[in-house]
């Protein structure tokens, strides 16, 4: 007579579901609780020993104790013919959205207009899932479901039913458990809450005998998901990166961090005074963050004024007239200022930041002839050195001022060491690390200038520690990533949204791109000031009866004002005619930063100003002047000039191209301007309705000169009419909390992607290990359990190998601990060969091997398969996983293995004489790429190539394969550096799907807990495979009643659940994987401590 089976149902629930008994077949049926089969007169059973389950059905789960719920999908949708029904979410297992990545339901005749999955959909449990239905037709996608907001699921049990509509959603809804129960999935339906029963589960005063809280005690979780600010995740990621949607939190700091003050410190007598830099883009301002959120600033001070030492006193007045401001001072020595930023930063970052090569800088015509060793030795010593000591300092004061929640923000290249520095200062004092933004606003360089940096790789890796990088353009965008990728061997992707991401360290850091706009109220008001408009029209009056051309520019090579001058020459040689009735204003400035430079270029525009001025008269206007002018100045300028000229050869940030623009043509009836704008300036990607040029050409600029002077009022006011509106909507201000709503949408996005995808804890690991009894284990090797090596003078860690490594003598001792544990099934499943992964790991017992992607099996030594096994081998399915099982056949290898080789029926022959013209063809056009012939397969790999071309040519090389191979039965394997061509179906889920098979009847059972971990695009088909092998489950093996042929003494061995599965991917990125680590050293970490409890 049997035991009557406990059901998976809470205790106190108020009426509970009838429990379940084993009729002779062994399948379950529902009875009353206290029926007994003994009445039904059938013959009895053998007894069954069930196994006490600490996990009820309703238990909230964690991701990281690896539970998952079987969720079964069953809607009602009345389709026309030929219509499908698909299934889409937010997650990476659910196809984020994608709709060729969509779930497929069906439908047969007699369940229409009810369709279902036609296998559970295997989702971590507790955990909330953002999905949408969507129509196909004739097998394309047609369009998603008409509903307000996405559905959402949180899972529970081991096993449910979601009963619902198609295009009928209320976000108000939770999911009530109704009474109908279908092969052990409670189903559940939707309903929307009234008032009070919404408001006793938030409050938690549910009345447990009621109905709806006997019916819907999880359903809380659901509510918590959607206050939780669902509504605004939902909303179209172009309105979340607006500016207004920033709501910064009031207890959060932003601090502004610059090697400059934006503040101007002068000394009348023996009083300090201070005031904001008005020109600054980050000084307090109307309209700034600051009046919405707390902000304080960080800067260098020189501990020197006008030539002499600061006193100790004056460092008092300035530390309390800057707190005043809440500005911060770090304040540094006189020659460590002049060897950071004359130094380092002005005479060596700045100008190949600007893409001047490292040998044109150190033979600059001004130089003071000193040889190229002791520039060079000065560089990375004494000047290096002061760099990273500023950037020591700095980060020494922010790391002191910062708390939890506080924000801050470095501002451009004389900090680029600060965010790691600050981040490891935090974690040395067991701080939460701080939320970091880093802007650049002068291009980056190309990476064969950037190559130069001999400290590069070091500059690269302090920006990296942040979370988001901004640019203002992509062009120095895009350097930047390529510096990424050639000498971190990082790789890019777009985000959901506008943005770009970089995978460092386990982050994924977000590279954004937004131009900052000009103050138009300041503008506005200069424009309105009698002495603006009394300077204007002095210069006007000055130059009457003549068109001017403005430039402003500081006075540097880089600026291109000899290419200008030397365009004005020409012009008037061709237009001799037009000499009175054109005047170039130019207006140059120094900073005393380049000195050498500075000097330099003063002199020759001053020679060519005169030249020009002997030849064609008075049609220069020429001035130079200690800094840069006011605004005021600006403005008078651009109110009397009808042209503005830039030339530059390089350029950064540059507003006055913007100013001008707003300032000319602001005043009703008045004429708008033209802009001439370089190809090469940092604002030429925003104003459309300039007239581009290469400075270079003087002929383009010539005409384009002639074409501005002779343009029309009407197009004038057109071309100004197309950039105003950019130009007017990005003040500082907005620009500010738009990248900080960048900021926040990050923080936002991973707390969402942490719902599913989550950092492993190596607590809950352990614990689920000790209590399960089977276990299986499935890891990867290279960049799993071994390291990979570097083998490209490009530093392509990208695609790296792991030939002549071995994984450390820990690593080795947790593997062989793991092994000698008889409750564990442990397989190294690798793309290595036979050869190399058993001259590693062969000699260790216990461990089983499959190399070539799966191509071979080895089990440990101490399994032997006889006849009998090998059909029990054969009999998990292969025919359905497209693997001819008839061709397993045992291969010796050179130790006491037993090895199984995969064979397929075609000869690689022919198929070689198809492919090997192309591969060969691409092998003599890619440098460093290399054929390899394997027992199954061929392999093209292009590791050792350039990393840009390697993936042009891998790209365009599989694209000719397909087009040859597509009848074949055979398939491409994308892998990193590598393109294989193997047997179809033969890939590291089907050796997966064997192993799990083949040792649950070598166990005479299925396993409870599941490990499997791997670092490579090939292993995610192992993480699909454990999600369909435990969807493909029977119901009893799921839930832990799996009945196995009869023992010795008669009775019936009943298998525990499937409690625990666990995919993890090392590294933090897009996977089928719920869990990660950050490295090889974290994964040798927990296989310690699981063999070491």
């Amino acid at each position: 007579m049997s035991a009557p089976m406990q059901g998976d149902v809470e205790g106190d629930m108020e009426t509970e579901i009838a429990n379940f008994m084993v009729n002779e077949r062994g399948n379950l049926s529902h009875v009353g609780s206290s029926s007994s089969i003994g009445s039904s007169g059938k013959k009895a059973i053998p007894r069954l020993d069930l196994p006490q389950d600490d996990e009820t059905m309703l238990d909230d789960g964690d991701i990281n104790a690896g539970t998952y719920t079987r969720v079964h999908l069953r809607v009602r949708a009345e389709t026309r013919i030929g219509e499908e029904l698909h299934c889409s979410g937010a997650s990476y297992t659910m196809g984020q959205y994608n709709p060729s990545e969509s779930i497929e339901l069906v439908t047969t005749p007699e369940e229409y207009p009810i369709w279902r999955t036609s296998k559970p959909l295997i989702l971590p449990r507790g955990i909330a899932h953002r999905y949408m239905y969507a129509l196909f037709l004739g097998g394309t996608f047609s369009k998603w479901e008409n509903i307000d907001q996405d559905r959402v699921i949180v899972p529970e049990g081991r096993e449910m039913t979601i009963a619902e509509d198609y295009d009928t959603y209320d976000p108000n809804s939770v999911l009530q458990k109704t009474s109908e129960i279908h092969n052990r999935s409670i189903v559940y339906m939707r309903k929307v809450l009234t008032h009070s029963a919404k408001q006793a589960q938030i409050t938690g005063k549910t009345d447990v005998k009621g109905i709806v809280a006997s019916a819907m005690q999880r359903s809380s979780s659901i509510l918590r998901f959607r206050q939780g600010g669902t509504k605004e995740k939902m909303q179209p990621r172009f309105k979340r990166h607006a500016s207004s949607n920033y709501k910064p939190d009031l207890d959060a700091t932003l601090y502004l961090i610059c090697y400059h003050l934006p503040i101007h410190l002068t000394k009348v007598g023996n009083q300090w005074t201070a005031e904001w830099d008005k020109d600054s883009l980050i000084a307090r301002s109307e309209g700034t963050i600051a009046q919405s959120m707390d902000v304080k600033w960080v800067g260098c001070v020189a501990m020197e004024y006008n030539g002499s030492p600061m006193t100790p006193a004056d460092v008092a007045e300035i530390t309390e007239l800057l707190r005043a401001m809440d500005a911060h001072a770090v304040f540094i020595t006189p020659e460590l200022a002049v060897d950071h930023y004359q130094g380092y930063c002005k005479s060596k970052l700045w100008p190949m930041f600007h893409n001047v090569d490292i040998l044109d800088i150190y033979s600059s015509v001004w130089d003071d002839g000193e040889f190229t060793s002791g520039k060079e030795e000065k560089n990375n010593g004494r000047w290096w050195a002061a760099y990273q000591e500023v950037n020591r300092l700095m980060a020494t004061a922010v790391a002191t001022l910062v708390k939890p929640k506080d924000i801050l923000w470095v501002h451009d290249y004389h900090l680029l060491l600060l965010p790691k520095l600050v981040v490891d200062f935090c974690k040395a004092a067991a701080k939460p690390r701080p939320q970091i933004v880093f802007f650049l606003h002068v291009p980056f360089p190309t990476s064969e200038i950037f190559r130069e940096l001999s400290n590069g790789t070091a500059l690269l890796e302090g920006v990296l520690e942040v979370d988001v990088v901004g640019f203002h353009t992509f062009d120095h965008a895009r350097h930047f990533l390529n510096a990424c990728k050639r000498f971190l061997g990082l790789t890019y992707q777009s985000r959901c949204g506008v943005n770009l991401g970089v995978d460092y360290k386990g982050r994924n850091v977000v590279i954004t791109i937004s131009h900052v706009g000009i103050e138009k109220e300041i503008i506005r008001q200069a424009l309105l000031d009698p002495a603006v408009q009394a300077a204007a029209a002095a210069l006007r009056e000055k130059h009457k009866g003549k068109q001017l051309i403005a430039g402003i520019d500081p006075c540097q090579r880089l600026s291109g004002i000899p290419l200008k001058l030397l365009a004005f020459e020409q012009f008037f040689s061709m237009c001799s005619n037009l000499k009175d009735k054109l005047v170039l204003v130019q207006r140059c400035h120094f900073s005393t930063a380049r000195l050498g430079d500075e000097q330099y270029s003063s002199q020759e525009i001053r020679e060519l100003v005169q030249r020009i001025k002997t030849s064609h008269g008075d049609v220069i206007d020429y001035a130079e002047s200690e800094k840069p002018l006011g605004l005021h100045d600006r403005v008078a300028l651009w109110l009397a000039c009808d042209i503005l000229m830039v030339t530059s050869i390089r350029g950064g940030l540059n507003l006055y191209p913007l100013e001008y623009v707003f300032a000319k043509g602001a005043a009703p009836g008045s004429k708008a301007g033209v802009v001439i704008l370089s190809e090469f300036s940092g604002c030429c990607c925003v104003l459309n309705g300039g007239l581009r040029v290469n400075p270079w050409n003087i002929t383009e600029v010539v005409n384009s000169l002639d074409r501005a002077i002779n343009m029309s009022d009407e197009e004038r006011m057109g071309r100004r009419a197309r950039d105003l509106p950019y130009i007017t909507s990005q003040p500082s201000s907005n620009w500010t909390r738009q990248v900080l709503a960048i900021l926040q949408e990050c923080s936002e996005d991973d707390d969402d992607a942490s719902l599913d995808f989550q950092k492993l804890d190596v607590a809950k690991v352990q614990q689920a290990y000790k209590t399960s009894r089977r276990r299986v284990f499935l890891l990867d090797y290279g960049g799993t359990i071994i390291s990979r090596e570097n083998i490209s003078m490009y530093m392509k860690k990208d695609f790296t190998a792991v030939t002549g490594k071995i994984p450390t003598a820990r690593m080795m001792a947790s593997l062989q601990k793991l092994c000698a544990d008889p409750d564990n099934t442990v397989f190294i499943i690798s793309g290595v060969s036979q050869v190399n992964l058993t001259n590693v790991l062969g000699h260790i017992d216990g461990l089983g091997l499959a190399p070539d992607n799966g191509a071979l099996f080895s089990w440990a030594r101490s399994i032997r398969f006889g006849t009998a096994k090998e059909g029990a081998f054969n009999n998990d399915g292969g025919a359905k996983m497209g693997v001819d099982t008839h061709h397993y056949q045992p291969k010796e290898a050179s130790d006491d293995r037993s090895w199984f080789h995969h064979r397929v029926e075609f000869d690689w022959q022919p198929i070689r004489e198809i492919v090997d013209p192309i591969l060969k063809t691409y092998l003599s056009r890619t440098n460093g790429s290399v054929i390899r012939y394997m027992d199954q397969g061929i392999a093209w790999n292009f590791r050792s190539t350039d990393p840009e071309w390697g993936l042009i040519q891998a790209n365009s090389l599989q694209t000719d394969l397909e087009e040859v191979i597509k009848d074949l039965p055979i398939t491409i394997v994308r892998k990193k550096g590598l393109l294989e061509i193997v047997p179809e179906g033969l890939n590291k889920g089907v050796v997966a799907r064997h192993i799990l098979s083949s040792d649950a009847e070598l166990h005479r059972g299925h396993p409870d807990f599941i490990f499997c971990i791997g670092d490579d695009t090939t292993d995610e088909s192992m993480f699909k495979c454990i999600y369909e092998y435990y969807a493909e489950r029977s119901e009893e093996s799921v839930h832990g009643r799996s009945r196995v042929p009869s023992t010795d003494d008669g009775r019936l061995h009943i298998t525990g659940a499937l409690q625990h599965v666990f995919t993890c991917t090392v590294g933090k990125k897009p996977s089928n994987a719920h869990l990660y680590l950050n490295n090889v050293e974290d994964v040798e970490n927990l296989l310690y401590s699981l063999g070491h409890p």
